[in-house]
């Protein structure tokens, strides 16, 4: 259904419109289940994939008020670990779907590439969560961990010519008013969120703000470029420096 979806967005993208125009795009891989062409599959050879770093004792220091370890590893984790060939098929079988994942969106770019629209198009693809692929002795999604809650975020302006990277934290909820101000649209500062149109012009640009995760009534993660905290409705809270300690 995503390669359907991206052949009706490439085939919209070559109709010459007048009007400005909106359009939404979701491609559903790499979520469960991991089912992709074989193609996909063959691009990452099993004997080259490389496991993400995990310590096996690694949840022993998260613990509540009353000292309890609050977490322990998922049955997915528990269940890969029989064998080693287990836990390297399930990151290929998620490489291979966002290897789909891929070419479904580079056929909408390259269709944009020949649209009329071309360069009067602001595109933007993003991730709606992180995941899991051993790390935190888990698999999946639904974590304050930073595997589930960074997503990837790219954004191309029309005149833009090279690719920059920006090493500042922003937010999805950041989207809607960024897209306001790059169209020239009024504002509207009761919706949440922040313009990051300065971190377009410049990616260097200072930038004093934090980004807020809510998973749950209570459970939340703040992070910055460096620091990242986590308080649970139980009290337990967990504290990064993610600059020597990404993990």
């Amino acid at each position: 259904k995503d390669w359907k979806a991206a052949e009706w967005a490439a085939a919209a993208l070559a109709k010459p419109t007048a009007k400005p125009f909106f359009m939404a795009l979701g491609i559903s891989k790499p979520h469960l289940p991991f089912y992709v062409p074989q193609e996909y599959f063959d691009r990452h050879p099993l004997e080259s994939i490389t496991l993400p770093d995990f310590r096996l004792d690694d949840l022993k220091d998260i613990v509540d008020p009353h000292g309890r370890v609050t977490e322990k590893p998922s049955a997915d984790f528990q269940w890969v670990q029989q064998d080693p060939r287990l836990h390297k098929g399930a990151v290929q079988a998620y490489l291979a779907a966002t290897s789909y994942a891929d070419d479904c969106i580079g056929h909408v770019l390259a269709a944009l590439e020949k649209s009329p629209a071309r360069d009067n198009t602001i595109v933007v693809i993003w991730g709606d969560h992180g995941w899991h692929l051993g790390e935190k002795l888990r698999f999946r999604k639904a974590t304050l961990w930073a595997e589930s809650t960074r997503v990837p975020l790219i954004i191309r302006m029309p005149g833009m010519k090279t690719q920059q990277d920006s090493p500042r934290v922003v937010n999805l909820m950041d989207l809607f008013p960024t897209l306001i101000e790059a169209c020239g649209l009024p504002a509207k500062p009761e919706i949440d969120g922040r313009s990051i149109v300065p971190l377009l012009r410049d990616p260097q640009t200072p930038w004093p703000h934090v980004s807020v995760t809510v998973m749950g009534r209570g459970n939340a993660s703040v992070r910055d470029e460096r620091w990242y905290f986590i308080r649970y409705q139980d009290g337990t809270e967990e504290f990064y420096d993610m600059s020597r300690d990404p993990l």
